[in-house]
């Protein structure tokens, strides 16, 4: 408990308990980095990666464990042992914003999905009915998948209510991510004049 916000006491603290926070150009090594002083729950930044490690040994033997790879680039962590984390994505699909005409539009709507994310599942949420006579829309993302990765090129006549992806929580039908990348849209045979939707994908992390 802090019973004490002022900086020199709480560092007097820290040194009486052993707890320091440190970093390296690199990640910390066991038995050297923090030796003598960091004890156990000390926490070290690599300030090459942004990972953050945590002292689960003692300032005479201090042991670093992983507890946070940062997803620099776009590249998905890896999790503390024992841990299985999932993450989900969302872009949206505004005429008004990202027009209709023939050919890939990639929304402006829409953040990046993780290096090695593992892409189980979706689902699209139409949101204002598309207009374009004959028009269709495949989907897919620009990188670890090919441009109907998500969905094969449809009529927009079927993109009505909630529609279906391609990856059906399943390995057979899932793909993952080899680069961070965005989803994109590929509108084939007439121009889009209208319409609005998101669409909402459910990944896996994966390692590697």
């Amino acid at each position: 408990m802090i019973v004490n916000p002022i900086i020199q006491y709480n560092l007097r603290n820290h040194a009486d308990n052993s707890y320091w926070s440190l970093v390296k150009n690199g990640a910390p090594t066991n038995g050297v980095d923090g030796l003598g002083f960091a004890g156990l729950g000390s926490i070290c930044m690599d300030l090459t990666t942004g990972n953050l490690y945590v002292n689960t040994g003692s300032k005479t033997s201090p042991t670093w464990v992983l507890i946070l790879q940062q997803q620099l680039a776009g590249d998905v962590s890896v999790a503390p042992p024992g841990l299985a984390p999932r993450g989900q994505y969302r872009a949206t699909y505004n005429f008004a914003v990202d027009g209709g005409a023939i050919g890939t539009i990639t929304p402006a709507a829409q953040g990046t999905i993780p290096k090695n994310a593992i892409i189980v599942g979706g689902v699209i949420n139409v949101i204002t009915a598309l207009v374009g006579s004959g028009a269709t829309i495949a989907l897919g993302t620009t990188a670890g998948s090919s441009a109907t990765s998500l969905k094969a090129a449809t009529a927009i006549t079927s993109y009505t209510g909630l529609v279906a992806l391609v990856p059906v929580w399943t390995a057979a039908s899932a793909f993952k991510m080899t680069a961070a990348g965005l989803l994109q849209l590929t509108v084939a045979t007439a121009a889009l004049t209208a319409g609005k939707f998101d669409i909402i994908l459910d990944y896996l992390v994966g390692t590697a």
